[in-house]
């Protein structure tokens, strides 16, 4: 075999180690299309329509957009202390910065539009009497600590915590590097699926251990295969592509930590924090290592047992709270 074949397979193996990855796991369900329920969306832009308002009308402009976001503009606009403040807020250079900055970025979103409706529609398959939210987005002035708000039948998403990881502002305040990641413009449609999971679907529980956790994530995550199972697998768990790949080359040794040193039946507070919680790493563990990696085992976890019980539904397994009983259902073994 030339030195030449060994380059081309070597590199056919790491372009396939790095698809696996990336993108969407095979044990993810995939509905028929034809069963899907047709849904389809519009995102109202309400950070649009404020900055568009003419400051020198802006007492007519306000009250005419009142109808159409009733939601945002609540209080009583015939009281000049409300009127001043959202005067200030339009007219406040930082804001009128963010704001061009998110326009541009963000011209149309027909691309969130889509993704949004298939998620949703695979949400309605699922879940034939949930009720869908109206979704509109907004300028939060960089209220990162939370991009999507839920409340009732209302979904809020910041399109100013989208800006990418370069985006100078996000570092100007001290956003670690590893969050700044997930403020991308791919990771908004997860983040939204995230939330409906947690303000509508999450059942709250008193984790004792660390298998407690996981349990709880890989419901979570597997949550997100059924809602958006094209999406790439690195996307919903919020891991690069070197991060999935590393994980995937070293599950089976960190897997063996887990077990000889009885992790999973841990109830260390600190220790559990390490293992489930965001971060550049996992202490303890290589610097290549992503964070969350019990949440990732919880995952597969999850999966394998979803693929062994086929007929289990989606609404039982998030009821679901015997965290031993189902790694020994799941017979999962990295």
């Amino acid at each position: 075999m030339t030195n030449r074949t060994l380059f081309v397979l070597s590199l056919l193996a790491v372009f396939l180690m790095m698809a696996s990855c990336q993108h969407y796991h095979s044990d993810v369900p995939e509905v028929p299309a034809s069963k899907l329920p047709q849904v389809s969306i519009q995102i109202h832009r309400y950070g649009d329509a404020l900055f568009h308002v003419d400051t020198t009308r802006f007492q007519v402009g306000i009250k005419a957009l009142k109808k159409h976001f009733p939601y945002f503009l609540d209080a009583n606009l015939n009281d000049t202390a409300n009127l001043n403040k959202l005067y200030a807020y339009v007219t406040d250079t930082q804001m009128l910065h963010i704001y061009r900055d998110t326009r541009a970025k963000f011209p149309n979103l027909k691309t969130e539009t889509q993704q949004i409706s298939k998620a949703f529609s695979h949400l309605k398959y699922y879940f034939p009497h949930y009720r869908l939210p109206w979704v509109y987005t907004y300028i939060s002035g960089l209220y990162f600590e939370q991009p999507i708000l839920k409340k009732d039948t209302v979904l809020i998403i910041a399109l100013d915590d989208y800006l990418g990881k370069n985006y100078l502002p996000y570092a100007e305040l001290h956003i670690p590097l590893y969050h700044r990641r997930l403020m991308s413009r791919k990771h908004m449609v997860v983040d939204v699926v995230n939330m409906l999971y947690f303000r509508d679907f999450h059942r709250p529980v008193r984790n004792k251990t660390l298998l407690d956790n996981m349990l709880e994530a890989g419901k979570q995550l597997y949550f997100l295969d059924t809602m958006m199972p094209q999406v790439a697998d690195s996307l919903k768990i919020g891991y690069t592509r070197r991060q999935m790949q590393w994980m995937h080359e070293h599950k089976r040794d960190v897997w063996a930590v887990f077990v000889k040193n009885q992790f999973l039946y841990s109830t260390d507070y600190l220790m559990i924090n390490k293992l489930t919680q965001p971060g550049p790493f996992t202490e303890g563990f290589s610097r290549k290592s992503p964070a969350r990696m019990a949440n990732w085992f919880g995952w597969q976890m999850v999966r394998s047992y979803m693929k062994r019980h086929p007929k289990m539904h989606l609404q039982d397994l998030l009821k679901w709270k015997d965290a031993q009983g189902l790694l020994e259902a799941s017979g999962y073994k990295p």
